[in-house]
């Protein structure tokens, strides 16, 4: 963008580029955080924001106008950007892990998604899986699905669907036969359910579909093994779905809840002294020690979590895939960092006394959003067996681990 004049956007043609138009338009996207709280949705000045920033736009291949970034880029850029939004943040994640979910779709199914540019919103939820029938050409898709994040600015709704035979599900040498299908928004139905303790902006509303068809080039199954779409030749399509979707997109959030809940507690250290006493926080041995756990939760864990996606990314740039010990690394270290963080939180949260108690309270917003968080099926404590289990060589409980 060239206009003779200063912009906050920076070309988005390279790692660098990107992480600056991040920085610069974190304080704009800041400004919104306290309406968007209130109408439990991001404003559209915040997503013209990312929009033009090219936020939107890290995951999606260059082929169809995508930045097609690495894992850790995207990773840093995220972060950046839940400093100062956690649900503009949210919708970045949204947006990209849906993108990447695209390059399972046939060619022309990608096509009708991005026909009129690459500014898409896509809406996702994988659990619980509806129902898909099958009818000549594609499915008949029914049920409802919980968690789907900025649904009512999505033009397309993701979802995962049990294919049924005769009314029951089809199954597989055992394993149940998963679709999943793209829907239109406007063949879905929206339920209002997004009331919260924390992330409220997120509008992650419930998907109701009734017999709304999706043609075959709109689905694809959803197993480990495929083959990407022509457009979607990039190495970044070949690493693991928990590495692309969460290691990148989910937990940087978690990190940068918690790098802002001790960044909080250390401004206002000097400026309380607790009831009963004559020193300040700074001087409390007890509030020292919290803060001292809670920031070294946050640089250890962040350090963990980029050596992690690094470390397998370079494997995936050598053209190797990725060992189940591997991937079960990218897990272990995404459910530390989710969980290292929100011990990070809970203890400045601690630390900070009746402070933190007050809704105004930047500490109170990190701490009711960190315990949203916590829950995500793919970063929740339970991820930690997951990992063991690929570490022992035994079947996951989370299959989806694995692809």
């Amino acid at each position: 963008m060239n206009t003779g004049k200063r912009t906050i956007f920076a070309e988005t043609d390279s790692k660098v580029s990107l992480l600056e138009t991040a920085e610069n338009i974190g304080p704009v996207l800041g400004k919104h955080v306290d309406e968007e709280v209130i109408n439990r949705r991001i404003s559209a000045a915040t997503i013209k924001t990312l929009k033009e920033g090219g936020l939107y736009r890290m995951f999606l291949p260059e082929s169809i106008g995508g930045l097609e970034v690495d894992p850790l880029t995207a990773a840093l850029a995220v972060e950046v950007i839940a400093k100062h939004n956690t649900a503009a943040a949210w919708s970045v994640m949204v947006t990209n892990l849906t993108a990447w979910w695209t390059s399972r779709l046939p060619e022309k199914g990608l096509e009708e998604i991005y026909r009129d540019g690459p500014e898409v919103f896509i809406a996702g939820t994988f659990h619980p899986p509806m129902q898909a029938t099958p009818v000549d050409g594609g499915y008949l898709i029914n049920g409802r699905s919980p968690l789907a994040s900025n649904v009512h600015e999505a033009q397309w709704i993701f979802v995962a669907a049990f294919v049924m035979d005769q009314g029951q599900v089809k199954v597989n040498n055992g394993v149940p036969e998963i679709v999943v299908a793209c829907m239109k928004a406007e063949d879905c139905q929206v339920e209002d359910t997004w009331f919260t303790i924390g992330m409220q902006a997120t509008d992650s509303n419930d998907v109701v579909a009734q017999d709304t068809f999706v043609p075959h080039h709109l689905s694809f199954a959803l197993n480990p093994e495929f083959r990407p779409n022509h457009y979607s030749k990039g190495l970044l399509y070949q690493f693991p779905a928990i590495g692309a979707g969460v290691a990148s997109l989910i937990a940087p959030v978690a990190l940068a809840l918690a790098r802002n809940a001790t960044d909080e507690l250390r401004l206002m250290v000097d400026s309380k002294t607790p009831m009963g006493s004559s020193s300040s926080l700074r001087d409390r041995g007890t509030v020292q020690r919290k803060w001292g756990i809670a920031e070294a939760c946050v640089q250890s864990s962040r350090a963990y979590l980029h050596h992690a996606i690094t470390r397998c990314w370079n494997k995936t740039l050598a053209g190797k895939k990725l060992s189940p010990e591997e991937i079960a690394g990218l897990q272990l270290a995404i459910t530390h960092t989710n969980q290292t963080c929100l011990q990070a939180v809970e203890l400045v949260y601690s630390a900070a006394g009746t402070t933190a108690i007050y809704v105004k309270s930047k500490i109170s917003r990190c701490f009711m959003d960190a315990q949203v968080i916590r829950q995500h099926g793919f970063a929740n404590d339970s991820r930690y067996e997951t990992a063991a289990q690929l570490y022992f060589g035994l079947a996951p409980d989370f299959p989806l681990v694995l692809f």
